[in-house]
């Protein structure tokens, strides 16, 4: 027979704090007093039951929940009605056994339909967890927040932010190199959005000096190794692929991903000044520099270890997009042939990129 069932607000292992939460269902029978503690998954925002047994069967016991003797079983809801138990022993040292579901109904009885009642489906437990978290936090379903620097950081950003619809709009239109690139250097977030590792954590750049030229567009991120993304934007007024039967990249966009290649080749030649190089921008664009139209992300202090290599990736991004099922094939090929490696976009699959409307 069950007696209790109740949410239970146990205690930190370490301050003593009430810091977790779990289900104890007591039952009288047979064998006398047997506890089932549940663990309540998401609504448990401490230490797990396995972690803290010994914690939670000593707060039954002091809190008058449970009179001694008892018997103690640990219990994880699994789908399917897979569930786990552990018979618990906490004296003289904690001791698990597993134990099977017959062998736990026949401790409680053979009620079967209380083992069946899902934690998370029952209104009840669920409401009197809730109650408990909201009383600790009120916030604590809120996403979290976020420091007022970066807050503000995110608001500029969406001041001075390019809809998806005007660049949408000019190449739609045919526009060339120039008109395209122009827009582009008005919110280099747009970049930090299609490139950006974790999300929100970059640095773009326009006109970035590289191996005796510049490059349009360059976008640092990743974390503890930095991922260096150099981007060459070429006009929208070409097909990516000829019409014709070679079916060959349309001029413009090899003879793009060729400088690029060639840049990269002294790169490479070079590689530990580059990256010391890389760094140093980045460093001096954090303190606020305005190097190189450097445009800062909303987390813009990048995670990122100066003495380890970096990663670059290369990008040239022109052309409409005809048969994307055959430009994605020869995009593939492209890159995987291209030492070093090169990536081909349309702008009509670079668009896909983007989350902004």
């Amino acid at each position: 027979m069950k007696t209790s069932d109740i949410v239970h607000n146990y205690p930190d292992g370490n301050t003593r704090v009430s810091r977790g939460l779990c289900r104890v269902r007591t039952f009288i029978g047979n064998v006398g007093t047997v506890v089932l503690i549940t663990e309540l998954g998401t609504k448990n925002d401490g230490q797990s039951v396995t972690n803290a047994i010994e914690n939670i069967v000593e707060s039954i016991v002091h809190q008058g929940y449970v009179i001694l003797p008892a018997t103690f079983i640990e219990h994880y809801e699994q789908p399917d009605l897979k569930d786990t138990f552990y018979l618990v022993s906490t004296t003289p040292t904690t001791k698990w056994q597993s134990l099977n579901r017959q062998a736990v109904l026949a401790l409680i009885d053979g009620d079967t339909e209380e083992l069946d009642d899902r934690s998370s489906n029952n209104k009840r437990i669920s409401t009197q967890a809730d109650q408990i978290l909201f009383r600790r936090n009120p916030f604590i379903d809120s996403r979290y927040q976020e420091s007022n620097e970066v807050i503000r950081r995110r608001l500029d950003i969406l001041d001075g932010m390019v809809s998806k619809a005007s660049l949408n709009s000019l190449i739609t239109s045919g526009a060339g190199e120039l008109a395209l690139q122009k827009l582009l250097k008005n919110d280099l977030s747009i970049f930090g959005e299609a490139y950006a590792k974790p999300d929100d954590e970059y640095i773009c750049f326009s006109e970035y000096p590289l191996a005796g030229g510049s490059i349009d567009f360059v976008v640092f991120t990743g974390r503890s190794r930095m991922d260096v993304i150099l981007i060459e934007v070429k006009g929208a007024e070409f097909n990516l692929v000829n019409s014709n039967n070679y079916g060959a990249f349309n001029h413009k966009a090899t003879e793009a991903a060729t400088q690029i290649q060639q840049r990269l080749g002294i790169i490479y030649r070079d590689l530990n000044n580059f990256r010391k190089d890389a760094h140093n921008s980045r460093m001096r664009a954090e303190q606020g520099e305005k190097l190189h139209n450097a445009f800062l992300g909303p987390y813009h202090e990048l995670q990122v270890d100066p003495n380890k290599d970096i990663n670059i990736r290369s990008i040239v991004i022109g052309g409409r997009t005809i048969n994307d099922l055959e430009e994605s094939v020869k995009r593939q090929d492209y890159e995987a042939r291209s030492t070093p490696p090169v990536r081909i976009e349309s702008w009509d699959t670079w668009l896909r990129r983007l989350q902004r409307t």
